[in-house]
């Protein structure tokens, strides 16, 4: 066998070997994190709030940019319908899925978390009524931030912050 031969031999085991090793290995390793990432998502204690950010906006007129808010936020996979009263700067959200079969706790938590998490990225959004087949709540600007101790404007610049204010309060 000559050497250009034995080279090219060489050559094709280790492409072998690098696409073996990026087929099982990378990909799959990849995919998993995404994976993981994607199930935090959907649970206020473990969501990334830095996504809400790219929809900060003083009013909550915008509709795309309103809907794109929720369609990040944890129960976004349930996500039935939108209704906008621009004039009292409320919204109301419909919601596939049921609170018993969600469970009433991770329900109030998320909703908590969904409503501070809006409030805080459109600067005029004073009400937030979210529908479910078998229940309604209501969570208003003022309450939560009597809640929560602080204002919501500006909670989305810093994460710490956000963490403390908001996701402490949720346990």
């Amino acid at each position: 066998m000559s050497k250009k031969s034995k080279m090219i031999l060489c050559l094709l085991a280790a492409a072998a070997i690098l696409f073996c090793w990026i087929r099982f290995q990378v990909i799959p390793g990849r995919a998993a994190k995404q994976a993981e990432y994607e199930r935090n998502q959907k649970d206020a204690l473990t969501h990334d709030i830095s996504v809400v950010e790219e929809f900060k906006n003083p009013y909550m007129g915008n509709a795309v940019n309103t809907t794109g808010v929720f369609g990040v936020l944890p129960f976004s996979e349930l996500l039935a319908g939108f209704e906008m009263d621009s004039e009292n700067c409320a919204l109301s959200v419909t919601y596939f899925g049921t609170v018993q079969k969600l469970g009433e706790e991770k329900v109030r938590r998320n909703l908590v978390y969904n409503s501070a998490a809006a409030m805080a990225a459109i600067d005029n959004l004073a009400e937030v009524n979210y529908l479910f087949p078998d229940g309604s709540f209501t969570f208003r600007r003022e309450e939560l931030e009597e809640m929560l101790e602080s204002t919501l404007s500006g909670l989305l610049d810093d994460q710490a912050v956000w963490n403390e204010v908001v996701r402490e309060n949720l346990y």
